[in-house]
């Protein structure tokens, strides 16, 4: 027996949509501007506070994953001015990606539909420069480095052959072009999103001495100029 007058439930209030997730070119074109930005001192992060963690909550919706360097120097959020729930991070000296790492970009682009990947590595960097040394004869192959120092070795040896001005950077970008390129047939979801358009894999260099992250063959004109304390590993 129906109640009279008992007045209708207002209804349900719809969740707001999520943001509509960007296309690889356009997550590009974020971290590009991102840095710009935090190179002119225009921070966004000094605004975030735990209560942006309240909307991501149900999850998470990552428009890059970044494969950098341990380095305490070369901190991605801070690189490219986004806080929390923007970058997907993988973190080890000299950003190389063993099974773990792979697995962990797999899981970033199958799962959580992430639409670019930055393999990033950065000017003086400490791993290239031991890699550098074991190739020239000033230091034995420290077993307990091995896994750090031997995938590095091959771009150490190929911007030797290259004759670069500068060796040293050219081993950091072809150590970062190299692991970029491998990620691209590592695993069959990586290589179906690519061929499908919804993911980009790219190289890019941080400089130490300005913070500008320069995304190789993509961006046009030389290499900042290198100053000295570039040269002085860590």
């Amino acid at each position: 027996m129906g109640t009279a007058g008992a007045e209708t439930p207002p209804p349900p209030v719809a969740a707001p949509a999520p943001p509509a997730r960007p296309t690889p070119a356009e997550a590009l074109k974020i971290l590009r501007d991102g840095n710009t930005a935090f190179r002119r001192g225009e921070s966004n992060l000094g605004h975030v506070s735990a209560t942006d963690l309240d909307s991501l909550q149900g999850g998470q919706q990552p428009i890059a994953t970044v494969v950098g360097c341990a380095d305490s120097r070369t901190p991605p959020t801070i690189l490219f001015n986004q806080g929390f729930g923007r970058l997907f991070i993988i973190r080890v000296a000299g950003n190389t990606v063993d099974r773990r790492g792979l697995a962990s970009i797999v899981y970033a682009v199958k799962h959580l539909h992430c639409p670019l990947v930055v393999v990033m590595g950065h000017t003086g960097c400490g791993a290239v420069a031991a890699a550098e040394a074991v190739v020239d004869g000033k230091a034995p192959l420290d077993p307990s480095l091995e896994e750090m120092i031997l995938p590095i070795i091959p771009a150490v040896l190929e911007a030797r052959r290259t004759g670069a001005a500068d060796p040293a950077v050219r081993a950091v970008e072809e150590n970062a072009r190299r692991v970029a390129y491998k990620l691209t047939t590592a695993d069959a979801s990586l290589a179906k999103a690519i061929a499908d358009g919804a993911l980009k894999v790219v190289a890019a260099v941080k400089y130490m001495h300005s913070g500008q992250v320069k995304f190789l063959d993509l961006d046009d004109g030389p290499a900042p100029a290198p100053e000295a304390r570039e040269r002085v590993h860590a």
